[in-house]
């Protein structure tokens, strides 16, 4: 699956157990098979970006797992390979990643593995983090009917 985050959403909360490539520059994020709980992979990072059409500049991928479950029940961003903060480059994209993954239904609890420092962490403790629905409640929201728009008018006319 291949998602244009400048164009499109998703919502990372309804993913259970999936392989993730994502290019910041061009805001491509690619989305491996959805793999049950210890099921025999079939392909690799680099098979499933091939199969979306990318053969060339496969390192201007950042490359992990996402998903949510038991064990994490608000979600987790594993980066796969572990980016340490000494790579520049590389942990520049993983940021922007977390910030495109923080836009499409990455929690304040959410679990980064992988990340700079410290194996695992929340969410919260890298970028500051709104309390906002997420995005199945924001698509699940009811838009205002006229009666309410009436009222709340009638409201501000007192």
């Amino acid at each position: 699956m291949c998602i244009d985050t400048t164009k499109q959403t998703i919502d990372m909360q309804q993913i259970q157990n999936r392989r993730f490539m994502y290019n910041p520059r061009i805001g491509i994020l690619v989305l491996g098979f959805q793999y049950a709980p210890k099921s025999p992979l079939l392909s690799s990072h680099a098979d499933e970006l091939a199969g979306v059409g990318f053969v060339k500049n496969y390192d201007e991928f950042v490359r992990g797992w996402i998903g949510t479950g038991r064990s994490y029940p608000n979600g987790v961003i594993h980066f796969a390979p572990c980016v340490d903060s000494r790579n520049i480059s590389l942990f520049d994209k993983a940021f922007h990643t977390l910030e495109m993954f923080k836009e499409n239904g990455a929690l304040a609890d959410t679990v980064i593995r992988g990340f700079g420092n410290r194996w695992e962490q929340p969410m919260s403790e890298i970028l500051p983090m709104e309390q906002k629905p997420s995005v199945r409640e924001q698509l699940q929201g009811k838009p205002k009917t006229k009666e309410s728009k009436k009222q709340n008018n009638h409201q501000q006319e007192r």
